[in-house]
C-alpha cells in the first residue's frame, strides 16, 4: 500500500509513468508545454548551437513569449533578440509564439488554455507558480529548458510539500497582495517554505478570486518556495472550460493523510494593508509603518498585479480624482486580453483622466527597462523586486504593495492607507 500523495507527488507521478513517487526520488517527468520568454533566449540558443540541433521533436509543446522588453527602444539589442526568437520559432514549426503586446507568459499561459488541471510546464523562472491557480504544475528549471526542448523530458527531484489552510475573508480596502506580502513576511526569514511546493486550501480559497489566486502564486517563489498549486473550484474549472479548447485535463486533488514539511493557517479577516520595505521582498510592515512617505513614482502591473481585478481596484480610487504633480504614474496591463477588456469597461480611461500613463502589456517597469529612478527617488509598486538598484540609480528606493495602496500613494503623493478613500467612493 502507497503513501498518501500531495498533488505535486500525484502530478509528477502521472508525466514519469508510476502510479506513485516520494519526496526526494529522482525521476524523468514529460512536460504539457516548456515556456520560454526572450531576456535567457540568446543564451539558449547558443547551447543549442554548440550542442548541434537542428530540429525540436515537438515544437507543439513550446510557448514562446515576448514579454519583458515589449518594447525594443533606439540603443538596446532587444530587437535582434525578439527576430531571432521569430525566426527560430518559424523555422521549428512553433506555432506558439507570442510576440510583444501579446502580454506576460503566466497570463498568455492561463488565457491561451495552456495551463489546464493537471498538466506539468516547465519554465525558466519561478514565479510562473501562478498558473496553479487552474491546478497546473510549474516547475521552475532555469537553463534546462532547452533539455526539455530538446528531449521531450527532463529529470527533477521529487519536491516536498507544504500546506497553508486559508480561512475567512478579506477585509475592507485589503487586497490579495497583502495577505502574499503577509505570508513572505512570516516564511523567509526561516526558510520553512524552501523549496517546497504550497498548496493552498481552505473555505478562504474560494472567496478570492482566480486573479486574486494568482496574485498570491506569482510572488511565492520570494519565500524560497519551489513552486505553488491550489485544488481547482467550480470558478476554476468553469474558466478552463471555456479556454481548454478540447484539450485534456484532470483535477488532482490531495489524498487525506498526504506529509506536508508544514502547515500553516491563516485567517484572511485579520489581514492589513501591508507595504514592503526596501530592500527585501519579505520585508512587509502594516502600511501604517510606512505613511507619509514621499514618493516621486507610482507603478501598477506585472505578474503580480495586472490583471482585470487589480486594474478594477485602482481605477476604482483614481476615478475622478487626479494623481499628485509630483507623482508619475504607469499602469501595465498584464495581457492584451486585459488591455482589450480594460479598454471596454472604461478602466484605462479614467486611469489616463487621473493622470496615469498606460503601457503596453508585459513587464517594463517592474524590471526597470522603463520608468528609471533618479538619485534617492522613491517608488512605490505592485512589482515583484525592490533591491537596491533594481530600478535605476542606487541610492533610490523601492516600496511594494497592492494596486489599492498604490493607487491611493498617487493621489496623496506620499504612501497612504486607500481605505479612507475607498470608505468615500463606497458612500
Amino acid at each position: 500500500m502507497t503513501a498518501p500523495q500531495t498533488i505535486a507527488q500525484k502530478i509528477i507521478a502521472a508525466h514519469c509513468g508510476r502510479d506513485h513517487v516520494e519526496v526526494g526520488d529522482y525521476v524523468t517527468v514529460t512536460p504539457d508545454y516548456t515556456a520560454c520568454q526572450e531576456l535567457f533566449w540568446p543564451g539558449h540558443k547558443r547551447n543549442l548551437e554548440r550542442i548541434g540541433v537542428d530540429r525540436i521533436p515537438r515544437p507543439d509543446k513550446a510557448v514562446m513569449v515576448i514579454d519583458h522588453s515589449t518594447s525594443a527602444a533606439m540603443g538596446s539589442h532587444h530587437h535582434e533578440t525578439h527576430r531571432t526568437l521569430r525566426d527560430w520559432c518559424a523555422q521549428q514549426g512553433i506555432e506558439n509564439f507570442f510576440g510583444p503586446g501579446n502580454g506576460l507568459r503566466h497570463l498568455v499561459l492561463t488565457e491561451r488554455g495552456f495551463a489546464r488541471p493537471g498538466t506539468l510546464i516547465f519554465s525558466d523562472e519561478g514565479n510562473i507558480a501562478s498558473i496553479g491557480a487552474l491546478g497546473a504544475l510549474n516547475l521552475p528549471i532555469s537553463t534546462e529548458v532547452i533539455v526539455a526542448i530538446i528531449q521531450d523530458e527532463n529529470w527533477i527531484a521529487v519536491p516536498p510539500s507544504a500546506r497553508i489552510t486559508l480561512n475567512g475573508r478579506l477585509g475592507f480596502g485589503v487586497t490579495a497582495r497583502d495577505l502574499i506580502q503577509t505570508i513572505l513576511r512570516d516564511c523567509t526569514a526561516d526558510g520553512r517554505l524552501l523549496q517546497c511546493c504550497v498548496e493552498f486550501d481552505g473555505e478562504g480559497l474560494a472567496t478570492l478570486s482566480l486573479d486574486d489566486r494568482q496574485t498570491v502564486l506569482a510572488s511565492l517563489f520570494h519565500s524560497g518556495a519551489y513552486t505553488g498549486i491550489m485544488t481547482p473550484d467550480e470558478a476554476t474549472l468553469a474558466y478552463v472550460r471555456a479556454r481548454d479548447a478540447g484539450r485534456p485535463w484532470q483535477v488532482v486533488r490531495a489524498d487525506p493523510g498526504a506529509a506536508y514539511v508544514t502547515e500553516l493557517t491563516y485567517d484572511l479577516s485579520e489581514i492589513q494593508p501591508m507595504v514592503t520595505l526596501p530592500p527585501d521582498a519579505h520585508g512587509g510592515v502594516p502600511v501604517e509603518q510606512a505613511l507619509g512617505q514621499r514618493i516621486d513614482q507610482a507603478t501598477i502591473g506585472y505578474c503580480s498585479n495586472g490583471r482585470l481585478d487589480d486594474l478594477r481596484e485602482a481605477a476604482r480610487l483614481l476615478r475622478g480624482r487626479r494623481i499628485a504633480p509630483h507623482v508619475t504614474l504607469y499602469v501595465t496591463p498584464g495581457s492584451r486580453g486585459v488591455y482589450v477588456e480594460a479598454s471596454r469597461e472604461g478602466i484605462l480611461g479614467d486611469l489616463a483622466e487621473a493622470g496615469a500613463t498606460i503601457l503596453a502589456p508585459g513587464c517594463t517597469t517592474c524590471w526597470g527597462y522603463q520608468g528609471v529612478l533618479n538619485a534617492n527617488e522613491v517608488l512605490i509598486s505592485t512589482q515583484q523586486f525592490n533591491y537596491q538598484g533594481r530600478n535605476g540609480d542606487r541610492t533610490s528606493r523601492v516600496f511594494l504593495a497592492g494596486p489599492a495602496v498604490v493607487a491611493a500613494s498617487a493621489i496623496a503623493g506620499a504612501i497612504a492607507d486607500p481605505r479612507p478613500l475607498l470608505a468615500e467612493v463606497a458612500a
